[in-house]
């Protein structure tokens, strides 16, 4: 039967391969869900090209698998009635043309609001007569498949255009209405703005001293013909031959050369090098993603976008993003998407003209404006290109449409998840920490209105917050085997209405999983695999087993993976990959803490102590650090006494005992422990692995400073706080450098630290993240 609720069908590829258009349809996609739970989205991935290589080219799988695109939008039009069908219209090749031709002639007669998003401007100009734009062949042939093209992109429901620029498709072929929405992406360089700036400003008086500048450059993109490859080589070498001799450049071209283009970009590489052999170096890189991509702009002087042809110039933004300069072929999508009066700008396909930009540039440089140009880049950036923006945008034009003239829409209803506790016994093996980060998690998710919570818990195990409900097991879980039974067959215990979402906020799903679906895991690390592959002692080959398949069955069948850092989830990517499980997405959520309520302190007295929590676990290091402690208080009368909180390894135990600077403390209630964390002049954290580093943040949630082990998690979570107290494990002096640094920071700084932390790791942050996967989830599976 049709659905009550607008709908809509989204017929365009998501990544792979990841380009431009694919990855703003995989945003769009997001934000539609992520803010529209009314509308329902039903997605036609119509994946024509595997590789980069094989984009506009034409075969037989393409023609197969274009059948199947149309048979599958022609179900969803039966089986739901959607009133928009979402189209991206190709390029002027003829691929792309008898694409639209065959996808259009086939679906306008039953979608009658087409929604087109011109990712690739020229073909509604074309087929109106436009003279700049033609197809190979015969004239009669152009005319008719102008003719043809001009009827199956008639007056569309809605054109999306993405600059000023671009806007000729969407008038030349009568649109209803016409939407300009710049495309949005996440800030590339948000993590890294000030460093990145820092260093430019650094390196804009570098060029201005210098007698004998040597540029770099920076050329990103799909090597062909099209992307202004050669045109970006003729430039080069004509900037080289008319720029003073002592002008010299180092040229990254990054992205790959495709097959077709490879002889001919080779032979006229090796002919500019020959006639510049002192002045210029050429770097080939491959295609560049995340870090590596972000390092690229950030290290470079200036990027050369010479592309003959674009809709909207994603890398141009993206260099933006990093205030890189940008020299640039003047096409639609590039100049659109520039400040306007850029300076820096040249016809297409004009190697000369863009010779001279490039010269410009450099002078600019070299007078200094090198920041100037960086702050108007990076501005223009923050202010049109935003991810929340674009999906913002998008979702209420398109949510608009489907929605039809009258529509009312009706109160969201709350969405039900069910929390799977009783394998988290407080003080039990390693649900400590997980505890703490839970108990304040569903406290805040209770509390927010769209949320209905339901739990299953043990009398031992942590308790659902006020408000909700709980179903009780008639047992404790502490013991091993009623924590088995209970943890694989709690799904019998479902009552008669399922919830939206089955959560489980310790990362492990039962084995009974088809029964509690869609869920949702919080996988807080791969700890399990580093034991077994550092302390294979540790635990019995059983223990590794159980709880390693245990991970490989969670990954393998959980509907949505949260996690708590970026570093775990490298871990799990790894842990995946290491034992042959298909990747899947993988969301950092991060860790609330739950001293968020206890106000930020100013100066808090200190006593003459670090605090550390101890335990038994070898990656936790509590040994290692008794024996430093107790070496070191030999002959450091001015080392402050050591409080191990918890458990000890037994190895270290007398001399813990023989050693007056350590003071052994029992497990402590929450009020002790808090006060310890308060008192403490510093936490020392000298885990070899975490997921998080949960007291990290505590500590300086309360004030305290925190020695902790570089290359770990906590590094990350800990951001600018990272900058003081970092310790290397096989460097032991290494340990009280970082206590020295961290003693000697003002209270001031410790506060303003803490605040940051505090802002990044609030529970309603975390919260909103997770219920965004929540609703997701419950949207993805209503519709299967």
């Amino acid at each position: 039967m049709p659905s009550e609720s607008p709908s809509i069908v989204v017929f365009a590829q998501v990544p792979p391969p990841e380009h431009g258009q694919s990855r703003m349809v995989k945003l769009m996609l997001d934000g539609l869900r992520e803010e529209t739970p009314e509308l329902e989205v039903h997605h036609v991935n119509a994946r024509f090209s595997d590789t980069m290589e094989d984009i506009g080219g034409t075969n037989w799988t393409k023609f197969a698998r274009l059948g199947d695109f149309i048979t599958r939008a022609l179900y969803l039009w039966m089986r739901h009635r959607p009133r928009v069908l979402y189209y991206v219209p190709g390029p002027v090749r003829w691929s792309a043309v008898l694409r639209d031709w065959l996808v259009l002639g086939c679906l306008r007669p039953f979608y009658h609001q087409v929604a087109f998003h011109w990712h690739a401007i020229g073909h509604g100009e074309w087929a109106h007569g436009s003279d700049r734009l033609k197809l190979p062949g015969p004239k009669w042939l152009d005319r008719i498949a102008r003719r043809i093209s001009a009827r199956v992109l008639e007056s569309p429901a809605l054109s999306i255009v993405l600059t000023p620029h671009s806007t000729k498709d969407a008038e030349v072929i009568d649109s209803k209405s016409s939407e300009l929405i710049y495309n949005g992406i996440e800030d590339p360089c948000e993590a890294t703005a000030e460093k990145i700036a820092a260093e430019r400003e650094v390196r804009t008086r570098e060029l201005v001293g210098e007698s004998s500048p040597r540029f770099r450059a920076l050329y990103m993109s799909v090597g062909t013909v099209e992307k202004g490859l050669f045109d970006m080589l003729d430039a080069v070498g004509l900037f080289l031959a008319a720029a003073p001799q002592t002008w010299e450049m180092d040229l990254t071209i990054a992205g790959g050369i495709l097959p077709a283009c490879r002889t001919s970009f080779d032979e006229r590489l090796q002919s500019l090098e020959r006639n510049f052999p002192q002045r210029l170096t050429v770097t080939q890189r491959g295609y560049v993603t995340g870090a590596e991509k972000i390092d690229c702009l950030a290290s470079h002087d200036l990027f050369i976008a010479a592309s003959r042809w674009e809709s909207f110039g994603l890398t141009v933004a993206e260099a933006m993003a990093s205030g890189l300069a940008v020299v640039a072929a003047a096409s639609d999508g590039v100049q659109g998407v520039l400040p306007e009066r850029y300076p820096f700008l040249a016809p297409v396909a004009d190697a000369p003209a863009l010779s001279d930009a490039l010269r410009r540039c450099c002078d600019a440089l070299l007078a200094g404006d090198g920041m100037e140009i960086h702050r108007e880049l990076r501005g223009t950036f923050l202010s049109r290109y935003g991810r929340k923006d674009f999906c913002r945008s998008i979702t209420s034009t398109l949510e608009s449409l489907a929605e039809g003239p009258g529509h009312v829409r009706k109160a969201p209803s709350k969405l039900t998840v069910q929390v799977y506790l009783a394998d988290q016994n407080p003080k039990l093996g390693r649900s400590l920490g997980i505890s703490r980060m839970t108990e304040v998690l569903l406290k805040e998710l209770a509390d927010r209105g769209d949320l209905w919570l339901k739990g299953i818990t043990s009398r031992s195990s942590v308790q659902m917050p006020a408000g909700t409900e709980t179903l009780m097991v008639p047992w404790t879980t502490r013991g091993k085997f009623s924590r088995v039974v209970t943890d694989h067959l709690h799904p019998l215990w479902q009552q008669d209405h399922p919830p939206g979402v089955f959560y489980f906020p310790k990362g492990f799903l039962p084995r009974l999983h088809a029964m509690a679906t869609p869920s949702a895991v919080t996988i807080h690390d791969t700890i399990i695999q580093y034991y077994a592959d550092h302390y294979p002692e540790w635990r019995t080959e059983m223990e590794y087993r159980y709880w390693a398949n245990m991970l490989k069955h969670t990954l393998r069948h959980a509907d949505g993976i949260l996690t708590i850092s970026e570093a775990a989830r490298e871990q799990i990517l790894g842990f995946m990959e290491r034992h042959g499980i298909p990747a899947k997405p993988v969301t950092v959520t991060y860790e609330p803490c739950t001293y968020e309520g206890v106000p930020q302190p100013v100066a808090p007295e200190k006593e003459n102590y670090v605090l550390h929590l101890g335990s038994r676990e070898p990656h936790k290091r509590t040994a290692w650090l008794i024996r430093q402690w107790a070496e070191a208080s030999r002959t450091r009368t001015d080392l402050p006494k050591l409080h191990v909180v918890g458990r000890m390894p037994e190895e270290v135990v007398e001399l813990a005992k023989t050693c007056p600077q350590v003071e052994r403390l029992p497990f402590l209630d929450d009020a002790e422990l808090q006060q310890q964390f308060e008192r403490a002049r510093a936490l020392i954290f000298p885990s070899e692995i975490e997921g998080f580093g949960l007291p990290a943040v505590e500590a300086y949630f309360l004030g305290t400073p925190v020695c902790f082990t570089l290359g770990t998690s906590i590094e990350e979570v800990l951001g600018d706080a990272a900058s003081r107290g970092g310790i290397r494990l096989d460097e032991p002096a290494s340990l009280f450098s970082a206590l020295d640094e961290v003693l000697a920071l003002p209270p001031e700084q410790v506060r303003a630290w803490g605040l940051a932390l505090r802002e990044r790791y609030s529970a309603r942050v975390v919260a909103d993240h997770m219920v965004t996967v929540f609703h997701e989830l419950a949207r993805t599976h209503r519709r299967s």
